[in-house]
């Protein structure tokens, strides 16, 4: 073999080493998480001590909903709230999830920005609600909220903060950027009292001063009909209000991207604006998301059921009948 030869065979074996050794690298690199976006590593000890106040608080959170008095029930959540703080207090907490604090809610937006924990407890025949809004941060950065429902005159309308705060349990969370700020929709429940019940809708965002601020003008609602004239009625909150027994649906719906709520009916005309009473009646409206506000829709669901009015039901064994089959008087 001349000296070329070994040379060109030499120079290709070095290629493929060098090939296979970048390929090698990159590979590594994808199972790699950049140390800027890890996640802070909680210290033993410091897992060993929320580990302990987590069991307090499962048991803690219990009985502020369970128990079956008022005076333990207020007990209870009185403990909670310290009990919380001193656990939020301990370095990187934010990054532990309270898994078996079961009966508080604990909801994250999108960006993992901040997370909000609420719960209720029941005091005679209504409800009081708390909850905590934790930055993402390795020290403590949290704001207590206030509930202040019961002295609010005009819901709909109100701007608050974590002093004048809306209670309720939050559930779902969506996120938006409007003129370059972010913007969060919240999904609320609220049992009001032993006679009703109500989703909310709000918006949050953080103000110059990274404090909270609830509610917003992004909830348009349009009035009306083309002959007798169009009106746009704005709200920075949006409520339903149902009867305790009813179990309406308020949430977003991915295939769709819509949210989707029950239309609410009074169960007669005398009842008509006693919101205590309505029931869901098959109908649903919604809001999509429309650049810079949620737009609402009538009727999301726009087909009805094929003449002569059959329900859908599973194939019959004995072939597909023409019309339902009438029921022996």
């Amino acid at each position: 073999m001349n000296n070329n030869r070994l040379s060109k065979i030499l120079v290709v074996f070095i290629q493929l080493v060098l090939y296979l050794y970048v390929a090698f690298a990159q590979k590594q690199a994808k199972h790699q998480v950049s140390p800027a976006v890890q996640k802070p590593t909680i210290q033993k000890s410091d897992l060993r001590r929320l580990r302990q106040l987590e069991d307090s608080l499962k048991l803690l959170s219990y009985l502020t909903l369970n128990d079956s008095t008022d005076e333990g029930r207020k007990k209870a959540c009185y403990t909670l709230i310290p009990t919380f703080v001193r656990a939020l207090k301990i370095p990187n907490s934010f990054y532990y999830p309270f898994d078996s604090v079961v009966s508080v809610s604990k909801i994250y937006p999108p960006d993992s920005s901040f997370r909000i924990f609420t719960w209720q407890m029941q005091q005679g025949t209504g409800f009081r609600y708390y909850g905590f809004i934790q930055m993402k941060s390795s020290s403590l950065k949290f704001f207590p909220l206030v509930d202040k429902s019961d002295t609010m005159m005009h819901h709909t309308q109100s701007i608050l903060n974590k002093n004048s705060w809306y209670g309720c349990l939050y559930y779902n969370i969506l996120q938006h950027v409007v003129q370059k700020k972010k913007y969060y929709t919240l999904f609320g429940y609220e049992r009001g009292d032993i006679l009703t019940k109500r989703k909310i809708l709000e918006v949050l965002h953080f103000d110059e001063n990274k404090e909270p601020v609830f509610g917003a003008p992004f909830f348009i609602k349009i009035q009306g009909d083309s002959a007798q004239g169009l009106q746009a009625d704005t709200f920075n909150r949006f409520f339903i209000e149902y009867k305790w027994k009813a179990n309406p649906t308020m949430n977003y719906d991915k295939k769709h991207d819509l949210i989707i709520f029950d239309h609410l009916v009074p169960p007669n005309e005398k009842a008509r604006d006693a919101y205590f009473t309505y029931v869901q009646d098959g109908t649903y409206e919604g809001f999509k998301w429309a650049n810079t506000h949620w737009r609402w829709i009538e009727k999301v669901f726009t087909f009805s059921i094929d003449d002569p009015d059959n329900p859908p039901i599973p194939a019959p064994l004995f072939g597909t009948p023409r019309k339902q089959p009438e029921l022996p008087k």
